[in-house]
């Protein structure tokens, strides 16, 4: 009998990562080898970060640790990978019966918007023999055709309601009636039939469209009309919200979602004061590269601006405050013409990419004194819990 087809390379979308290509001590090997240094230095190295840190070889490799020309002296024991953020997040995050209200798009939308918080304007949400009849509503397939075929809706941006990473998400520009096709913003054609059974078949439970939004014209002169967002890391102190960390991800190639690991994006390290870019590197096939221009266009990124940079801080420092109860939030917030919108919010924010952007780690002293404050704030709701 013939072997199933994986559904993740029949999809017209993306379902899933791809799976990491590097061999764990070949790639230790090629590290070091490329670089003048003994394999058994740096696998001493890896251990030391996995005894203390939980780092997997996977992880030291990514962030490419050994790489001394891109951190300097920058201590490897401050760094962390899944293991380490999952002891962060726990400490700071520790309400998770709010995690579902972030997972939920429409829910966490809802709950920043009826707070004056800009967001991505959610047109429809497909969820397949759910609720009653509604404009906002696509309860069946054909409620979904005929959306689509509606050339009025487009320019789209359409995505899972509980997705992550920009998996399973499509943008397009128009529909072609002449083709029963969509036309994406790569010019790749999705034959209407095809995509529609595939949201029935991955995402019955709920599938949302949003109207696609332009950046502000410098943004557009650099990587087109995709939306680069910041990813901006807040957390919520004693004295009020903190910007703790800033990198900018900027879509490149056929990419519409700015995404580091999709291979050929960009992630430049920011001056939080000012919003200007000091460096950026590029996402490749085997981990990333130091990049001076952006490689569709040719524009230099050292010295480029964040669009509207303070009123982007503003927002999220807004948010935090909003979401008080889950102190330690990554937001993707997009610069646009009228100021700021937020695209996504992260309770489980990826700490990989301010350590790459930063070429520092995450646990710095500042970090830790934020978590034992939060080790308290814990331990007093939790006895306000028992008491009620």
């Amino acid at each position: 009998m013939p072997a199933m087809p994986d559904p993740a390379e029949t999809s017209s979308l993306d379902l899933a990562r791809p799976p990491a290509s590097l061999a764990r001590l070949a790639a230790l090997r090629r590290a070091a080898a490329g670089r003048g240094l003994s394999s058994l230095r740096l696998l001493a190295e890896w251990l030391a970060l996995r005894l203390r840190r939980g780092l997997s070889v996977e992880e030291y490799l990514g962030l490419q640790l050994f790489d001394r020309d891109f951190y300097g002296a920058a201590d490897r024991h401050t760094f962390v990978g899944v293991k380490g953020a999952r002891r962060i997040l726990l400490r700071a995050n520790y309400r998770f019966d709010l995690y579902g209200l972030i997972d939920n798009k429409i829910a966490c939308d809802f709950l920043l918007a009826a707070h004056g918080l800009p967001v991505m304007p959610t047109v429809a949400l497909y969820h397949r023999a759910g609720g009653r009849p509604s404009p906002f509503l696509l309860r069946s397939e054909a409620e979904l055709r005929a959306f689509l075929s509606d050339a009025g809706q487009y320019p789209l941006f359409a995505k899972p309601l509980r997705g992550r990473q920009s998996l399973g998400s499509v943008s397009f520009d128009r529909y072609d009636p002449r083709l029963d096709v969509c036309v994406t913003y790569d010019g790749r054609m999705l034959a209407l039939d095809a995509f529609l059974r595939d949201i029935a078949a991955h995402y019955a439970s709920g599938y949302l469209f949003q109207r696609r939004v332009s950046p502000p014209a410098a943004v557009r002169e650099v990587c087109g009309d995709r939306l680069a967002t910041v990813r901006v890391l807040t957390a919520m102190t004693a004295e009020g919200p903190r910007i703790w960390r800033a990198a900018w991800k900027i879509p490149a190639g056929g990419n519409a979602a700015d995404n580091f690991w999709r291979v050929g994006n960009l992630l430049a390290r920011l001056d939080i004061a000012s919003g200007r870019v000091e460096g950026a590197v590029r996402s490749t096939q085997t981990g990333f590269e130091e990049a001076t221009h952006h490689p569709d266009t040719g524009a230099p990124l050292a010295g480029m601006g964040v669009p509207n940079w303070p009123l982007l801080l503003d927002l999220a420092r807004d948010g935090a405050r909003v979401m008080e109860d889950l102190p330690l939030l990554g937001w993707d917030i997009a610069p646009v013409d009228s100021g700021a919108l937020i695209v996504e919010v992260n309770q489980v924010p990826d700490f990989r990419l301010h350590q790459i952007a930063d070429r520092r780690g995450i646990l710095d002293p500042a970090l830790a004194d934020f978590l034992r404050e939060r080790k308290a704030h814990a331990a007093a709701w939790r006895r306000q819990q028992i008491g009620r």
